[in-house]
């Protein structure tokens, strides 16, 4: 009860603050409570012009939250929260099934004060959908191998499934870990082990086959456009953008780089990057931690030191670690740094797991001296991070490492068996020495608004980075250049025009970048056509296409909005807003154009 408390807290407290999180979301989220087309298909607007690029398991949550209560930020705010209760009680849940309470408890505690769960509980990106079904996952099948039963595994291989319908392969990232602790310490013989892992994948591909069928078989005419591909193939954007492009940072497998920051995002990739200061503040605090409990676990599966559940337990924990970590560190192509959102539950289990370690056998020396190192490591990486954010809580720093030493040098001693009550203490202060920055953090998550596509925990660094750079643009409106993150803000007397059009038209406006469409959706709650899809660079609509919309008088306005055309644009977005630009008749508001599509120029 407590833990759940803690974590919807952190999770919902003030949660409006952030307006309506990712707009872009949001107003697919809005156009599905609308049209059940559009939520099947996960359109960005209701007129069903192009889709959003990622499957839309997480918006059908989100509209139905709009449907049952009305557009607002809390509905499309609140599922997501919700997701992160779950979440910790879940990881709760399944460390239940091999250690003790306190253990348990600590394992969702960290789940809670890593920075990065407090923005992706509190926004709604699918990421925190995927986390929770990451551990729902987990637990069905640490409880399947525990009572040896085939139905928890099948339970468990469909929710993976599900997963896919978030985030495509990368919700499969866990699979491995599942797949080698199942065939290594699963129930029965190894030949049913094998036939059980062989119906679980035919169980898990059952979602995603299912849905991409649906969208594949379905002519184009009668589905949007699948945003982020450039053939309309969701199967396209499953390999190439969402797949290899992400991978690889080939812009031939579908990769897009931002063009404003050569030399950081995707080019950053090596064995440290998650301690360097693109993700360092959202991640790293215990990963010295992580890594203290991995070694240890590892010689013990080795030494077969562990029961059978402690045995598939570790191994998946591990596994799941090492798969993830290397991918998030190694990746190359587009990666924000709440993506590191996908290491938080293996390394809260192995965290969990150091602290149990240190605090049962804390009268053993050996074990004493090793808090006192891991300690110091966490310590000297937290300063670290915060010679990023210059003149932030000066005092932390300071704290910390007052702290994390003066522990130290009692741990240190020789004999901790004759100190019960001074190693205990001095444990606890190591902890809070470890946890009080992020905490930190984590309250400047929570006070602090944030509205756009990338969002980032914690304060506004000083340090020049892609951190610093999306912080400004989401949090401090930064507007020297665009922000494709954030979108243009809405002109209101445009807003008054667009929710004054006909009501039979199909869009009552189109622009350039999901982001701006999705803040004039919202808005005005008119259906918006993106044109080019999120970074307009999609190939819809084609030039044709568009004139005869324009033609059937399904569109009534276009809003130009130049920030992305400068930034990032196809050469088919560029041809249908040329084309409007020789045309049609405009007027200004506020430096922002709205073209008449029904006042062609010659008249």
């Amino acid at each position: 009860m407590a833990l759940a408390v803690v974590a919807a807290a952190v999770y919902s407290w003030d949660l409006t603050v952030n307006g309506w999180g990712n707009p872009y979301y949001a107003a697919a989220a809005q156009a599905g409570a609308q049209d059940w087309s559009a939520f099947f298909f996960g359109s960005a607007d209701a007129g069903n012009g192009l889709s959003v690029d990622k499957p839309p398991l997480h918006l059908w949550l989100m509209a139905s939250f709009v449907k049952a209560f009305g557009l607002s930020f809390a509905s499309v705010l609140i599922p997501q929260a919700l997701m992160g209760v779950a979440t910790v009680l879940l990881v709760h849940g399944t460390v239940l099934n091999w250690a003790g309470r306190r253990q348990a408890f600590m394992a969702g505690l960290f789940v809670v004060l890593t920075p990065v769960t407090s923005i992706v509980f509190r926004f709604n990106n699918p990421d925190a959908l995927l986390l929770l079904l990451w551990a729902a996952t987990v637990y069905l099948s640490v409880r399947a191998v525990k009572r040896s039963r085939a139905r928890d595994l099948y339970l468990a291989a469909f929710v993976l499934g599900l997963a896919f319908l978030c985030k495509q392969f990368q919700s499969w990232i866990l699979a491995p870990a599942i797949i080698a602790s199942i065939f290594a310490f699963g129930f029965d013989t190894l030949m049913m082990r094998v036939r059980r892992l062989l119906l679980a994948g035919l169980v898990m591909l059952t979602p995603a086959v299912a849905w991409i069928a649906a969208v594949e078989l379905t002519p184009p005419s009668s589905r949007p456009w699948i945003g982020g591909s450039t053939t309309n193939s969701f199967l396209e954007l499953t390999f190439g953008y969402n797949g290899l492009g992400r991978l690889t940072g080939h812009t031939s497998l579908g990769a897009v780089n931002p063009k404003d920051f050569d030399g950081v995002v995707g080019h950053d990739a090596s064995l440290i990057r998650l301690v360097t200061i693109n993700y360092a503040p959202e991640i790293a605090w215990y990963l010295p931690l992580a890594v203290a409990a991995a070694a240890p676990m590892a010689i013990g599966l080795w030494n077969r030191r562990y029961t059978r559940i402690e045995s598939y337990a570790a191994t998946l924990i591990l596994i799941w670690f090492a798969t993830t970590f290397s991918i998030v560190s190694f990746m190359t192509g587009d990666i924000h740094p709440y993506y590191t959102a996908m290491l938080v539950l293996p390394m809260a289990f192995l965290s969990a797991h150091a602290c149990e370690q240190a605090w049962t056998r804390r009268t053993k020396a050996a074990y004493a001296r090793g808090a006192a190192f891991t300690t110091l490591v966490c310590v000297f990486l937290a300063s670290g991070i915060l010679t990023w954010f210059h003149g932030w809580n000066p005092w932390a720093a300071n704290a910390i490492k007052l702290a994390a030493l003066a522990s130290a040098c009692v741990l240190l001693l020789p004999r901790p068996e004759t100190r019960p009550l001074t190693t205990k203490i001095s444990l606890l202060i190591a902890g809070v020495s470890i946890v009080l920055v992020p905490g930190l953090f984590i309250g400047e998550s929570i006070r602090t608004p944030q509205q756009g596509s990338f969002p980032i925990s914690g304060p506004v660094p000083t340090a020049e980075s892609w951190h610093k750079r999306d912080a400004e643009q989401l949090r401090l409106g930064e507007k020297t250049k665009y922000a494709l993150a954030r979108g243009e803000p809405v002109i209101p007397q445009i807003a008054a025009l667009i929710e004054s059009a006909q009501s039979d038209v199909r869009w009552a406006a189109a622009t350039t970048g999901s982001e701006n469409a999705a803040l004039y959706q919202l808005s005005t709650e008119r259906p918006i056509m993106s044109i080019g899809g999120f970074s307009a660079l999609d190939s819809f609509p084609a030039l044709p296409v568009f004139q005869q919309y324009v033609s059937d008088r399904s569109i009534r306005y276009y809003i130009h909005q130049p920030g992305i055309l400068h930034w990032s644009a196809g050469s088919n977005t560029l041809s249908v807003v040329t084309w409007i630009e020789s045309n049609f008749n405009h007027q200004e508001f506020d430096g922002v154009r709205l073209y008449d599509l029904r006042s062609p120029l010659h008249d």
